[in-house]
């Protein structure tokens, strides 16, 4: 598994560093093909491809960052917003299509790849928050660091517990 992250790492730094992103192509609708014919069969397994390459391509760049930052290397984390953003609009994309194809084998195809997913979110949004919150005790610090110096004491909390803090 070590080598499989590494060479997604690795796929994915060299899509960052080149300013390229993988779009993926929907096939086009056939609005007029039965339910059971190969050209509808034909379309709904393009589309299921197509959906869980969309959730491998959202997985890998989720672990790559979540790696990043449980590594403290640095980040530009506009960057990882807007490429998951583009994501999660070739995601939707999908899914609006696999649900126009109205194929009730698909609901069961699609369960797995959205649970991975969830997991890798929910992985992706903790180690996030855990950075939030650092940089909040340390914005804190800084603030108290500079009240303290520019202030001759008069008015603080520390005057024997009595006093006004803003």
């Amino acid at each position: 598994m070590p080598g499989e992250f590494a060479a997604h790492s690795l796929e994915a730094a060299a899509a960052s560093a080149s300013g390229r992103e993988i779009s993926m192509s929907v096939p086009r609708q056939d609005a007029f093909a039965k339910p059971d014919s190969p050209a509808r069969q034909g379309q709904s397994a393009a589309m299921s491809e197509a959906f869980v390459k969309t959730i491998e391509r959202i997985e890998r760049l989720l672990d790559l960052e979540t790696e990043m930052l449980k590594q403290h290397r640095p980040i530009v984390l506009h960057d990882f917003n807007h490429k998951k953003s583009h994501g999660l609009l070739e995601l939707t994309r999908t899914m609006d299509a696999l649900r126009a194809l109205d194929d009730p084998a698909v609901d069961f195809d699609v369960r797995a790849p959205l649970a991975r997913l969830r997991v890798k979110l929910e992985s992706n949004l903790a180690m996030l928050q855990m950075h939030l919150n650092a940089v909040g005790e340390i914005a804190e610090i800084i603030a108290r660091a500079i009240q303290d110096h520019e202030s001759d004491g008069t008015y603080s909390a520390g005057m024997n517990g009595i006093g006004y803090r803003r």
